[in-house]
């Protein structure tokens, strides 16, 4: 049995006009989720994990600061809107969740564009290399999102020697480039909740193109009334390509209670983990609530 808070957050935000505008949120440092490239045991103590400014322009909008990423579709959903808990992608730390940079957003019609260019630590830029995130995708803002995130970055051994990564077979005492692309579709129509996304990534050092690593889940929800629903999720993760018997498995199954203003929910999930090398009994069951004063609710 374990509880803790590290999903929890509270955010301040402050608005000039429509144009220009700060937040700043507290949580658990976990809430960077410092990709696994450059920490072997992130902090989960008490500190600010998101302080940007935020410009809008005619044309697109800019932050500047410690920001959210939002790669892919579960990338930029907040932790109180999350159905289940973080994919395998993100429980391994293999992208962050949030990092010192700036990102742009333009959109038209539906169709937009994020492009973040940011340090890749999560912190201190330790190796002075920069990373790039962007998405491209269509969304109707209520039932549809769909579209394509990629990443790029390098590492120099000043950030990752201690890291102890072995994510596709990477040596941490070498310079690395790091290249991984996600699609994703969120669909919900009515009563129904569908979300699929496949996500490919490698590494190259020495010039030479390395291993690749491979993971995915596919999400299904049904509200049965507006209170109550289920939740199916099959998620799978494939840390290096030519290793055998390191892949992951989670099949998960929950029932949510839904208060009647949308502000309270409680959370019951099983979860049957399998893995493809030495045989662990670390199947889960989590007892979840969310709670979100909906004089928050409204903050984004």
């Amino acid at each position: 049995a374990e509880f803790n808070l590290r999903e929890s957050l509270l955010g301040f935000r402050w608005s000039l006009d429509h144009s220009l505008g700060a937040k700043i949120a507290l949580g658990s440092l976990s809430l960077l989720n410092v990709p696994i490239h450059f920490d072997a045991a992130p902090s989960d103590e008490l500190g600010i994990v998101e302080a940007y400014g935020e410009y809008t322009a005619p044309y697109g909008a800019f932050r500047f600061g410690l920001i959210p990423l939002e790669y892919g579709v579960e990338g930029k959903t907040r932790e109180g809107d999350l159905q289940l808990p973080r994919s395998l992608m993100y429980s391994h730390r293999v992208i962050g969740l949030r990092d010192y940079g700036m990102r742009f957003l333009t959109e038209h019609k539906g169709y937009y564009t994020r492009m973040t260019v940011h340090n890749g630590e999560g912190g201190e830029n330790l190796d002075g290399r920069v990373w790039f995130t962007a998405s491209w995708g269509w969304t109707d803002h209520e039932k549809v999102d769909f579209g394509f995130s990629g990443r790029t970055g390098t590492t120099k051994p000043a950030s990752t020697s201690l890291s102890g990564d072995t994510l596709a077979g990477v040596d941490p005492n070498l310079e690395a480039k790091w290249r991984m692309g996600t699609t994703y579709i969120h669909w919900a129509p009515h009563r129904w909740t569908v979300t699929l996304s496949g996500t490919w990534g490698e590494v190259e050092q020495d010039k030479k193109k390395g291993k690749k690593f491979l993971t995915g889940y596919f999400d299904l929800g049904y509200d049965l009334t507006p209170n109550f629903g289920v939740l199916g999720r099959f998620d799978y993760f494939d840390p290096n390509d030519k290793a055998k018997k390191d892949g992951q498995r989670e099949i998960s199954l929950a029932w949510v209670w839904r208060s009647r203003e949308g502000n309270s929910r409680l959370y019951f999930i099983g979860t049957k983990v399998e893995e493809e090398g030495p045989k662990v009994n670390n199947d889960e069951f989590r007892l979840i609530w969310q709670l979100t004063p909906q004089s928050l609710n409204k903050v984004r």
